[in-house]
């Protein structure tokens, strides 16, 4: 049974995957036999799909990681730029990035997580990533909390609106923004200041140079004397993480820096 699944899906893969040369060296007959003996075995063993697409998600997985993780050592100047969104000891010997959405409810989740990481760790920088993959509104957020730093008020805000367990709406973001001490009239000029922006698409780009396909992500570096180290390799996490899983990654990375 499983001899013959695997070689039924291996025909369908090499037909699919070089359908050129099948056509070159099979008549249209012989297509026509593999493709009813494919059919039919498929309608019969459904459970030969759900191995080949977890095949495939675990191989699409490895391939994201090694790709995030070439660009992670190619980047670690960028990723460390920027003052506006930092959190922690600046000059801590071990940073985690977190790329993120203030409307994805996983970075909502993995906030306090993050909080809770600072507090234990005087060693520890943060650096929080902008990344607004769900619409107006979180790329409206990431330009408010942007613009907060200039009032010193980045952190503040950006705690308040991953709190919220509402949507957001630039109502709802001014509101939280004045409930915290901004003042929101300066707030909404520096919103649309080049700094911000430039912030915003430093970001993106390096988003994208990482393949991210989604919040939360999560980079985690050597940074001794503040700057960014190689090795040990940095650990690239897609998606949550653990307090315990991410204090001995931190841990790992402290050991070598």
């Amino acid at each position: 049974m499983k001899i013959k699944s695997l070689l039924t899906v291996g025909i369908l893969a090499s037909a699919v995957a070089s359908p050129v040369m099948a056509a070159e060296t099979m008549s249209a007959e012989q297509q026509q036999q593999i493709e009813t003996v494919v059919h039919n075995y498929l309608l019969k063993n459904p459970e030969v799909l759900v191995e080949v697409s977890q095949v495939l998600q675990k191989k699409q997985q490895q391939n994201m990681q090694q790709q995030a993780k070439s660009a992670i050592l190619d980047s670690g100047d960028q990723l460390l730029a920027g003052t506006m969104s930092v959190a922690g000891n600046p000059k801590g010997n071990v940073t985690l990035i977190e790329f993120f959405d203030y409307q994805c409810i996983h970075c909502k989740k993995m906030a306090p997580v993050i909080s809770e990481l600072i507090k234990k760790d005087s060693n520890l920088r943060v650096v929080y990533k902008e990344f607004p993959i769900f619409g107006g509104s979180s790329e409206y957020a990431s330009k408010a909390v942007l613009a907060a730093s200039m009032q010193g008020k980045y952190l503040p805000l950006h705690e308040a609106l991953l709190a919220l367990d509402k949507r957001l709406d630039p109502k709802l973001i001014m509101s939280t923004a004045k409930s915290v001490g901004l003042d929101t009239t300066k707030l909404e000029k520096d919103m649309a200041s080049k700094l911000v922006s430039d912030e915003l698409a430093a970001s993106r780009a390096l988003a994208e140079k990482l393949h991210l396909m989604g919040t939360p992500a999560f980079i985690i570096a050597a940074t001794p004397g503040g700057k960014f180290s190689v090795t040990p390799e940095p650990a690239f996490i897609p998606g949550g993480a653990s307090v315990e899983d991410l204090q001995a990654l931190i841990k790992k990375a402290s050991k070598k820096a």
